[in-house]
């Protein structure tokens, strides 16, 4: 091989080395990526994963409040149901009014009326209060 052949192949080689090196200059940027995207995406799987537990957590709160709401108001509506009602009401309003139970005399107001009656037969002129 003479020298201008000589000079090719070295210059080929030196060629050929260059861009072996910048290869492996990619290929080890690559892998620093590689690695600093792996660590990115397993810190956000962790974030997600505890977002996650969080909202399941406030899932099951919600469904545990729902599900007390859900028995007080069954408790309202059976208490309710034996309530009375307005109309109920006004009905008894109008039997009170139609019976004035006020204008009824009690046992007492009877026993002082008929003592006193007894003691106007004995003689005495006593009138009775209305």
């Amino acid at each position: 091989m003479d020298n201008q052949e000589l000079g090719a192949v070295s210059a080929l080689l030196a060629d050929f080395s260059t861009r072996m090196n910048d290869l492996e200059e990619n290929m080890r940027l690559l892998k620093e990526r590689m690695t600093i995207l792996s660590q990115t995406i397993l810190k956000q799987n962790d974030r997600l994963n505890k977002e996650v537990t969080f909202i399941k957590d406030d899932v099951s709160t919600l469904r545990d409040d729902i599900e007390r709401l859900k028995e007080a108001v069954e408790h309202i509506v059976s208490e309710s149901a034996e309530l009375a009602r307005k109309e109920e009401l006004k009905v008894l309003e109008n039997y009170m009014k139609m019976f004035e139970p006020m204008k009824y005399a009690t046992e007492d107001d009877v026993k002082r009326i008929v003592s006193k009656m007894m003691k106007g037969k004995r003689g005495e002129i006593i009138e009775v209060e209305e």
